[in-house]
């Protein structure tokens, strides 16, 4: 069979594929002497991980002798090669014998089979780049859909080897024993990303890896800000946060961060009219972001797609934590007609919802009230007010309102003169893994600031 294998050749260059068949023989050759072995090459490798057809037919019989719980050996493999009618195209007993006496180290499993896993990867890197040139010359696709499809699988390839079908029930029960235990030690200590509101905080246990959090608001009631304080307060406390702004340009983002962390007003900043202490505020407050991972991108019409490759860039250059997103309806996806609206926002979302859980950290993004809220009396909140709702609520772990004293209020109202413009309730309205209920906070629109409001104690 050696001198006829079956060799694989790359399209392209006409080159015969990365490989180590003699790795590809040690493995099954331990695998028949060693049931040790079989534990630790079924773990690691698929058929499809083998160069040689020929081992990938013999690697699949022992598949089926290990998922049946029968002993691997010379007979019960010969046999179960007959019965999937295979055993003369991979060479008969003869084969498997050479195969059981060339396993001169079958300890050694587990490494043989990470020398076939590597190559496989190698070849898979190759076909992926193969399929990309066919692509891009053909023309058919988008660019950017070609690009992402790439990028998605290499990261997969790269990840292949920690990815696994399931996990046994007593594996999750230890990791989530550990994980109590890690809480007790660190009482205190707040278990997600910290919001930077203590009170908000203390309701969601800060913000927590794979969730999507829906940030939603009447336009000009602060939701922008918001993130901005949270984004800010994550990064201080060593979050490693992106910003994605479809609205507001980086020098703008920054103008308000400023104001903020310094304390000095806005329309100061815009006009330059500063004193000579809140030249040493903004000075101060800028060392202050000199060692925080934060960055931003103001593209402004930008998909999906692209937000996806260059958070999975900016993870593997300095880690990632948070994403914000700024904001839902300005957002496109690429197949959807122009009155398809509700099931292109639904598409959105989900995308949103499935890069929060593969890059595996917390994303928030902000989304638009509609209309039905001015009609009601309190103006209070609902999840049904989220704009072209439904699939928003419905992909969301946790969903956020903000209502502000005073943004309502109109000029023969009686309001409450030492509250008004001061205060904003924050509405919990959904928490998948918690409690809702509403937070109120301190709001400083000079600053563009949100804080935790004082409390009197008697």
């Amino acid at each position: 069979m050696d001198e006829e294998r079956t060799q694989v050749i790359s399209p392209v260059t006409n080159l015969e594929l990365p490989q180590d068949v003699e790795a590809e023989k040690a493995v099954l050759g331990s695998m028949l002497q060693l049931e040790d072995a079989v534990i630790d090459v079924t773990d690691r490798l698929r058929w499809e991980d083998f160069y040689l057809k020929e081992h990938q037919e013999i690697y699949k019989a022992f598949l089926d002798l290990y998922r049946q719980n029968i002993k691997i050996d010379l007979n019960t493999a010969y046999s179960k090669l007959k019965s999937r009618k295979t055993a003369e195209f991979v060479g008969g007993m003869s084969y498997l014998s050479r195969l059981y006496d060339g396993a001169i180290v079958p300890t050694n499993a587990k490494f043989y089979a990470e020398t076939v896993l590597s190559k496989s990867n190698m070849r898979q890197l190759i076909r992926e780049a193969d399929e990309m040139r066919s692509q891009a010359y053909d023309g058919q696709r988008p660019a950017d859909q070609i690009l992402d499809h790439a990028e998605q699988r290499i990261f997969e390839i790269a990840h292949k080897s920690q990815k696994r079908n399931y996990t046994d029930i007593n594996e999750v029960l230890v990791e989530n024993i550990k994980h109590i235990q890690e809480l007790e030690q660190n009482k205190g200590q707040l278990p997600g990303i910290t919001t930077g509101f203590t009170d908000l905080d203390k309701l969601l246990g800060g913000l927590h890896k794979t969730d999507l959090i829906i940030l939603a608001a009447r336009p000009g009631m602060g939701k922008t800000a918001f993130a901005l304080n949270v984004a800010g307060n994550a990064a201080a406390a060593g979050a490693s946060v992106i910003i994605f702004s479809m609205e507001m340009s980086d020098e703008q983002l920054g103008e308000r961060m400023l104001a903020t962390a310094a304390c000095v007003e806005m329309e100061k900043i815009k006009r330059g009219e500063l004193t000579p202490d809140e030249w040493m505020s903004l000075s101060e407050a800028q060392d202050g972001f000199e060692n925080v991972k934060l960055v931003i991108d103001d593209t402004s019409d930008i998909s999906v797609l692209e937000i996806k490759n260059k958070c999975r860039r900016r993870k593997a250059e300095a880690g990632l934590d948070l994403i914000v997103i700024d904001y839902l309806q300005l957002m496109s996806q690429q197949g959807f007609k122009s009155g398809d609206r509700v099931n292109e926002i639904s598409a959105i979302t989900r995308q949103i919802k499935i890069l929060a859980k593969e890059l595996d950290c917390a994303v928030i993004l902000l989304s638009q009230l509609s209309r039905d809220i001015e009609k009601r009396t309190n103006h209070t909140p609902q999840l049904s007010d989220l704009r072209e709702s439904g699939s928003i609520e419905q992909d969301a772990d946790i969903v956020i309102f903000l209502k502000r004293d005073g943004y309502y209020t109109s000029e023969d109202e009686e309001v409450d003169l030492s509250r008004q413009n001061n205060t904003c309730e924050v509405y919990v309205s959904k928490h998948r893994s918690g409690s809702t209920g509403v937070v109120e906070l301190a709001w400083i629109g000079k600053y563009t600031k949100f804080g935790n409001l004082e409390r009197n104690l008697l």
